[in-house]
């Protein structure tokens, strides 16, 4: 992360970015013919759970796994900025 960039702004883009992708995936549903709620014709759009749960503990699997990296990689830049001060405090 920046540091002029907030933890705000960064949930933020993360959270703009994840509407724009839905608002992008109903768009070309409702564009397509698809039904969302009710009604005949059009795409018969269903939610299988087995797919559903795969899917999901996918997406479990790899926020956990880039939450581990993230944090690895933060603690070594921590360490390096901090070591940096450190040194500059010394001398």
């Amino acid at each position: 992360m920046n540091n002029n960039q907030s933890s705000k702004s960064v949930i933020f883009d993360t959270l703009f970015i994840m509407i724009l992708c839905f608002a992008t995936l109903l768009t070309t549903m409702i564009l397509q013919g698809g039904v969302i709620v009710g009604g005949e014709g059009g795409m018969n759009y269903q939610i299988k759970f087995p797919s559903f749960i795969i899917t999901m503990g996918g997406l479990l699997v790899y926020i956990i796994f880039i939450l581990k990296i993230s944090n690895r990689e933060l603690k070594k830049m921590i360490e390096i900025i901090y070591s940096k001060k450190k040194l500059k405090k010394i001398n």
